[in-house]
């Protein structure tokens, strides 16, 4: 059970987050996958978030916007091709295709496509990129939390058009919020928390912000409020009069859309969500409504919430031509607080063959964790006063004993808290198969630039059990960094036995492949073996991190002790 903790309420709640009350169960490679992104902002090509935490501006330029209004905007843009009644468009990133229409201008536009470019995988879509980063944007500048679910489908052509835009009507932008899902009401509020944030460019709309001294290469921007925050400025300055928004005070009426529309029930929508506490609450429920607006058929992923105690990169694997295991616990502790230096994080795990296998004899392996590191945290981390640390463990595992299952006890050496065993909600965490071992170190990628054109080429080594016959050995790659290709780049590669570039090792013969892709930074792969009719797999694995290019755990000293 996890260890509960005093002080705030948010903290209170959050130290009972283990995964039995989430719903979650290891492995759950898609979760875990935004999971990473929502609460770390990182992916193996970096951390992402960084760029968006704290309500940064992209440069300290004051005529700069905040990223966080421009990956808010690029989110609405997206969903706007949304049509409720037929079930079609929505938050599918078609907009990668769609930024050549005039409703799309902006720089913000395309920095945010390349802000997003090298994150999305298998399991996290291009479209789930763009809602995530909504939800980020939206934290960071101290707006709601808004419950961020994944699971969208990308588009491979652009939308019909949808976005409002300011010359249009009051009945032009009432038909185009009702075919995305919004009625009159509910247009007004989702507008005023759109336009909390952002500004208009002179460089974008000339005709609205005249550029200093008509010189289009200085471009000046007018806000829509005089807070960088996401709170109710927006509409308390419009209600009092105080406004200096381009889109209510522009001497042509004809681009004053955000008057139109907010005035067009006589102000009742505006006063009504005029408090803090309103303006919060409202856009909340209308942001979550328009991430989530999907077509027909697809179905979202349960809400994604920090884990307790989230097991990571957990795989048997190769070092010095010996079989390992390895993995991490990630822990969560008060924002603010140092974990105790008395802390103590074990691995457990039984035996999979032998007369040991599954524990039988009582008795169990042990090691303790041979490095700590800090890992990156969102904006959305710190909002719930959670700090991060993570554990991680390489083990030698005797290749005639294996390993069948895993689990954790953290020890802090503390009379009032007994030790937190995290297993899989009583599980335990399940190594699903040893007959195929992605042998990481092994392999290797390489950085070719030919006759202008950069690529990548990569070596794929994998272990099978000696004494086993594999109807076929083969690698499969996914890249969906590309965003001008669609669908994503895929491909298959068959592996052969190489015994004489990789001999026997340890009860395992090795096989190889290779493949090469095109400027692409994000391949995963996936290996795979037919055994005695079973597709045994090692699932998404980073190809850039072949050979072995990555945190450099130290081995860890095994203990059998009674279970």
């Amino acid at each position: 059970m996890a260890r509960q903790f005093s002080g705030s309420l948010v903290w209170a709640i959050l130290a009972a987050l283990v995964p039995r009350s989430l719903g979650y169960q290891w492995p759950s490679p898609r979760y875990e996958a935004l999971e990473a992104l929502l609460y770390e902002g990182s992916t193996a090509s970096g951390d992402f978030a960084t760029v968006v935490n704290d309500c940064k501006r992209r440069t300290e330029n004051p005529q700069k916007s905040t990223v966080a209004a421009e990956w808010l905007r690029f989110a609405y843009h997206d969903s706007a091709t949304f049509d409720a009644e037929r079930g079609l468009g929505g938050l599918d990133a078609s907009i990668n295709y769609e930024l050549n229409r005039p409703e799309n201008i902006g720089e913000g536009m395309t920095l945010t496509r390349r802000d997003y470019q090298f994150i999305s995988g298998k399991y996290v879509s291009r479209a789930d990129v763009i809602a995530l980063g909504a939800t980020l944007a939206v934290a960071s500048c101290g707006g709601p939390i808004i419950p961020f679910r994944g699971g969208r489908v990308d588009a491979s052509q652009a939308g019909p058009p949808g976005v409002p835009e300011p010359h249009q009507d009051l009945a032009t932008h009432r038909e185009k919020f009702r075919l995305q899902g919004f009625n009159p009401t509910e247009m007004i509020a989702l507008v005023a928390c759109g336009h909390t944030l952002g500004a208009v460019r002179s460089a974008d709309f000339p005709n609205i912000v005249p550029p200093p001294n008509n010189t289009v290469d200085l471009p000046r921007l007018e806000h829509f409020d005089s807070t960088v925050a996401f709170d109710n400025t927006v509409v308390t300055e419009y209600l009092d009069g105080t406004t200096q928004n381009p889109l209510i005070v522009d001497g042509n009426a004809t681009v004053r859309s955000d008057l139109r529309i907010f005035s067009s029930d006589n102000n009742i929508t505006m006063r009504s969500i005029s408090s803090p506490d309103s303006f919060q609450s409202t856009c909340k429920v209308l942001l979550e409504r328009m991430l989530n607006s999907v077509g027909t058929g697809i179905t979202l992923t349960e809400e994604i919430k920090l884990l307790d105690g989230k097991v990571s990169d957990a795989q048997l694997t190769f070092e010095d031509n010996a079989l390992f295991f390895k993995a991490n616990l990630r822990l969560s502790d008060r924002l603010g607080t140092t974990p105790p230096e008395g802390r103590t994080v074990r691995l457990y795990w039984c035996d999979r063959y032998g007369d040991a296998a599954d524990c039988a004899t009582g008795t169990v392996n042990t090691a303790i964790s041979g490095l700590k590191t800090i890992p990156s945290a969102t904006t959305l981390t710190k909002r719930l006063e959670t700090s991060l640390t993570r554990h991680h463990f390489l083990v030698p595992v005797d290749s005639s004993r294996s390993i069948s299952k895993f689990w954790f006890e953290v020890d802090d050496s503390n009379k009032l808290n007994p030790p937190r065993i995290y297993d899989n909600a009583g599980e335990k965490y399940k190594v699903a198969q040893d007959s195929l071992v992605h042998a990481n170190t092994l392999g290797n990628v390489k950085f070719v630039f030919s006759n202008g054109t950069s690529s990548r080429e990569y070596r794929v080594v994998v272990g099978i059990r000696e004494g086993l016959s594999p109807s076929s050995v083969y690698t499969s790659f996914y890249d969906s960094t590309d965003l001008n290709a669609a669908p994503p780049t895929r491909g298959t590669v068959n592996m052969k036995l190489d015994s004489t570039t990789f001999p026997s090792s340890d009860g395992f013969a090795f096989y190889s492949g290779n493949f090469a892709v095109t400027a692409l930074t994000g391949t995963s792969i996936d290996v795979h073996a037919g055994i005695n009719g079973v597709d045994c797999t090692v699932d998404n694995q980073v190809a850039t991190r072949l050979g072995g290019n990555g945190v450099q755990v130290p081995h860890s000293a095994v203990e059998i002790v009674p279970l």
